[in-house]
């Protein structure tokens, strides 16, 4: 169960808590998730699917196509898509069951190859977490505690996997996963870290990390270390081969996404709208925290020595990556800002929730490059 303060702050997000508590339910009004492939974005925008022309903004196909039909596909798309090679793979989530199909999307023309389940067979629990992929598999976790990896050009599930309980009924899970050589690293609802074999889906790690708050966001891997943040306010440094926790540090308060990794600094956000610069220790090395002008949600994009950082109020800003200084901000509202930036083709790409406009791209300098209207 979430605490009181957590239902508070995710009720602002625009999260039915009382049917995600009962294990039922999705998000009422979501965020859209984007992936990057080659030059092109690929974005699960609630109503559709779309690939756009990072360099332009056009758009090059939509799903369900215009006037057409999404077949056993039928839903919204807000979890991040996984491109893999000639197949977007998304989540269609029934917004009155919360239960989910997996649809593998030609990455070329859009049309739909397959589906997981197949229509004759109960469906998936909600997905809300990022799908990722190692290009043979795609692995998806769900909202009611269920890992699975699947073949992307078949649709064929490989293995399936429901994470032990700890005293809190499903591991619920929101947190995108990441891959670490050949283990997936998985975070929940429950407070929990932990690691299963990517070929089989076993359990790994001889004990799951435990946190003391719920893990929400994408986790964050630079091959040295697994970075983790959470609703008690911490970041987490944990070795990824064993789940040991190496370092903490206290941030102003719940830490939602994991932080961008750049070179030897963390750049990492807060839900109090605090951005902080850490070493590879936790220790701060800006003179004082950034803040933003609403809660950062989204984890901050690290582009040479400029840090963009987006926050709940709709805000863009451009900072000195060195020491943490304003250069430059622009709105974006009534839109707010809660996807991660992407940076691809020369530019910096936002995905705004609500507003007029879909995907709004910026040259480095935040110089308006092209918006993609709804």
């Amino acid at each position: 169960m979430l605490k009181r303060t957590d239902r508070h702050i995710l009720a602002g997000l625009g999260i039915l808590l009382g049917l995600l508590l009962a294990g039922c339910g999705g998000p009422s009004s979501s965020w859209p998730g984007i992936q990057v492939g080659d030059s092109t974005l690929y974005v699960a925008d609630i109503d559709r699917v779309l690939a756009v022309e990072a360099a332009s903004g056009q758009e090059r196909w939509r799903f369900p196509p215009q006037n057409g039909a999404a077949g056993p596909c039928q839903g919204v798309f807000h979890a991040t898509p996984a491109v893999a090679d000639g197949v977007v793979v998304v989540a269609a989530e029934n917004p009155g069951t919360g239960e989910s199909r997996l649809c593998g999307l030609d990455r070329d023309a859009g049309a739909l190859r397959w589906t997981y389940p197949p229509a004759d067979q109960p469906p998936l629990g909600p997905v809300f977490a990022g799908l990722v992929t190692d290009g043979g598999r795609v692995f998806v976790g769900t909202g009611d505690g269920f890992v699975l990896a699947i073949h992307p050009a078949t649709g064929q599930a490989l293995w399936r996997t429901r994470l032990p309980e700890a005293g809190r009924g499903a591991p619920r899970i929101w947190a995108t996963p990441v891959l670490s050589d050949t283990l997936l690293l998985v975070g929940t609802m429950d407070h929990r870290v932990l690691a299963l074999d990517a070929a089989t889906g076993t359990l790994a790690w001889p004990a799951p990390f435990q946190a003391r708050g719920a893990i929400a966001g994408a986790l964050a891997l630079d091959g040295e270390a697994l970075y983790v943040g959470a609703f008690d306010d911490h970041l987490y440094a944990l070795d990824p081969a064993t789940g040991r926790e190496r370092w903490r540090f206290k941030a102003g308060h719940w830490v939602w996404d994991g932080p961008a990794v750049a070179g030897d600094r963390l750049i990492v956000g807060d839900m109090s709208g605090q951005v902080f610069a850490l070493d590879r220790e936790g220790r701060p090395v800006w003179p004082r925290p950034f803040q933003a002008n609403g809660p950062v949600r989204a984890r901050p994009l690290v582009v040479a020595d400029r840090v963009y950082v987006a926050d709940e109020a709709g805000w863009l800003h451009l900072l000195n990556l060195a020491d943490g200084a304003k250069l430059k901000s622009v709105n974006l509202a009534p839109g707010r800002l809660l996807t991660p930036l992407v940076a691809v083709a020369d530019r910096v790409v936002v995905v705004p929730t609500g507003g007029p406009f879909r995907l709004v791209a910026y040259h480095s300098d935040l110089r308006e490059a092209w918006k993609l209207a709804r």
